[in-house]
């Protein structure tokens, strides 16, 4: 899947994704923690796998260091998954963490997948990076 610069943001931000996403994507570091964590939810609907694991800290749980495997294991995951929806819900940012709730509107074979989060990311050699997340309850959200 693919997005042209004309189209709007599979974030679901309002904006068109050369303006959006599409920079951060091509390499352009992310200026806060939420821009990260769109552009991940992005390239989770585009299957740019590689932009997944570029944004995963290293001491994270969700990091794995036998990259081919990841890769297989996101390209199941993106393939088979529809990302309908995203609300930013909450963002608080230090200088060197911060925290990003958000709701996540997915489907996998015509069920609901959907989610809250409160994600950690953490700057790391001077990128925003994703570290972990905390499922939120229902009436978090």
């Amino acid at each position: 899947m693919s997005a042209s610069g004309t189209q709007l943001c599979p974030c679901h931000s309002g904006r068109k994704y050369k303006r959006c996403c599409g920079p951060l994507h091509r390499g352009r570091p992310a200026k806060a923690a939420s821009a990260v964590m769109r552009s991940r939810f992005s390239a989770y609907a585009l299957e740019l796998c590689d932009y997944i694991i570029s944004t995963t800290h290293p001491s994270g749980p969700h990091f794995e260091n036998d990259v081919v495997r990841w890769q297989l294991q996101l390209q199941q995951f993106t393939s088979k998954t529809h990302f309908e929806g995203l609300e930013v819900i909450d963002e608080e940012e230090g200088p060197i963490q911060a925290l990003v709730a958000f709701r996540a509107t997915l489907s996998q074979d015509g069920h609901d997948a959907s989610f809250s989060e409160r994600s950690l990311f953490v700057l790391h050699e001077g990128r925003w990076l994703y570290h972990s997340g905390e499922r939120l309850p229902a009436q978090e959200h």
